[in-house]
């Protein structure tokens, strides 16, 4: 089988017409995700923001493509680059279960920066985007859960694929050029897992490498470059690095007909998707049963082994990185403050209670907690008090995962969390109706999305 001839004859065949008007609201949705989540990004990974931003305005020449909350515009490659630093800045950005990563950090990083350097309307983006959504999905889907096992990060190793092929289809590419830019970008394929473990702050370059090298592999492509024949089954290609084991139902199954980007989730929390669970059900726990924090003995969360893995190890955060991939940190501010935001990322600026809660927690490995089949991965947790009474919650599928799907108005109170400090409560209402709006009007160019 040639996954790769299989993903370009969809890319090429997919229309605007093609598209569900449930996917197109789903489209909006997420774009209007992503800017939140790139505002987060933009607000707390301050350091890594200011380093990448020195260096890239510094090497990149004007161009025509606009860099988000700056008057500021870059050569398409450079200002996709910059913006999906952004969006994964706070790890507020969407994911997808199966493919065990995030999506729109790299693909509408892609096709709004390309998009406005081509001239494309508003519907090529949302097609372009739909398309780059299930390349990556699929890919990663396929290669998982063994490419995490082995260290990769899917977002960085196939959001390049994806990237590279809704980059092409912009571009207007024909199926063989498609192919092309897909087999290219699979040697620039990178990104490692030791970003969830420490240097937390860099990991926003997966994706943003991924965004760089998709439109540069496109870009190539169309140029009459040629890359390697079966780049993902090969012996030598991308499958055989990143896995031991590929599923190729995941390439396959319902290609054209389901689309990856109506199974993705949204983020509530600015955390790891491993840490979710766990707060949603603390949180549930203290609604119903009013528990205060200082009559809690114990909290125990059984979750599957690959969140404890990923999201697990960090007890005691020691920096803002720390707090995305702490489940113990991430439960306490749930379990003492009955919230977990944006503000609690700096560990130094809670109360000492919180950080005395963390101790109370013991996470317990339980496979029954995941089952990719049927879209579960989430945690059971018991809370138990000093009278030695206790209640349990399970979440079986957080909220966010389209059975349990974030809303419109969701969307807006986590705009109204990421955008404090930058836009004004007018500002986000104008935003959010030009979001919501985009792709409504037939042949509408597209342009800067932020003020």
């Amino acid at each position: 089988m040639d996954s790769c001839e299989c993903l370009s004859k969809f890319v090429y065949d997919l229309t605007y017409e093609d598209l569900p008007t449930e996917t197109v609201e789903n489209v909006r949705l997420f774009l209007a995700d992503y800017v939140c989540a790139a505002m987060a990004g933009k607000k707390v990974n301050t350091v890594f923001n200011r380093a990448v931003e020195a260096f890239t305005f510094a090497q990149s020449a004007e161009g025509k493509s606009s860099v988000l909350f700056s008057d500021r515009q870059l050569p398409a490659a450079k200002a996709a680059f910059l913006n999906a630093c952004y969006a994964h800045g706070a790890d507020m950005d969407d994911g997808n279960r199966k493919a065990m990563g995030h999506v729109g950090a790299h693909v509408f990083s892609t096709v709004l920066a390309l998009g406005e350097e081509l001239g494309s309307d508003e519907r090529e983006i949302i097609t372009a985007a739909v398309a780059g959504y299930d390349v990556y999905c699929r890919v990663a889907a396929a290669a998982q859960p063994g490419l995490v096992h082995r260290g990769f990060h899917s977002t960085g190793t196939a959001g390049v694929i994806a990237c590279a092929a809704a980059a092409a289809k912009l571009m207007k590419a024909d199926k063989e050029r498609i192919y092309h830019a897909m087999a290219i970008s699979v040697t620039m394929a990178s990104g490692l897992m030791i970003v969830a473990e420490s240097g937390q702050s860099i990991k926003p370059l997966n994706p943003a490498k991924a965004a760089e090298n998709g439109i540069l592999a496109a870009t190539l492509a169309m140029n009459g470059v040629e890359g390697g024949i079966l780049p993902l089954e090969s012996t030598k290609g991308w499958f055989h690095a990143m896995s031991d084991e590929i599923d190729h139902r995941m390439i396959t199954e319902g290609l054209g007909k389901t689309f990856c980007i109506d199974e993705s989730y949204i983020k509530p929390y600015p955390s790891c998707r491993h840490t979710h669970g766990a707060i949603q059900a603390v949180l549930e726990l203290k609604k119903e049963y009013a528990l205060s924090a200082e009559k809690i003995k114990a909290i125990r969360v059984y979750i599957y082994p690959n969140a404890i893995r990923i999201a697990g190890q960090i007890h005691m955060p020691k920096t803002s990185d720390d707090s995305k991939f702490s489940i113990h940190y991430a439960t306490a501010c749930a379990a003492v403050l009955g919230h977990f935001t944006l503000n609690e990322l700096d560990s130094h600026c809670v109360p000492e209670s919180v950080l005395e809660m963390t101790g109370r927690i013991e996470l317990i490995p339980d496979e029954t907690m995941e089952n990719r089949d049927e879209g579960i991965r989430g945690c059971r947790v018991e809370i138990e008090d000093a009278d030695g009474k206790r209640c349990t919650q399970t979440v079986l599928i957080p909220k966010g995962d389209p059975q349990n799907a974030f809303t419109v108005d969701d969307m807006r109170e986590k705009m109204a969390q990421c955008a404090e400090g930058i836009y004004s409560r007018e500002a986000q209402e104008r935003l959010m109706k030009k979001l919501f709006s985009f792709g409504s009007t037939t042949g509408k160019k597209v342009e800067r999305i932020t003020e």
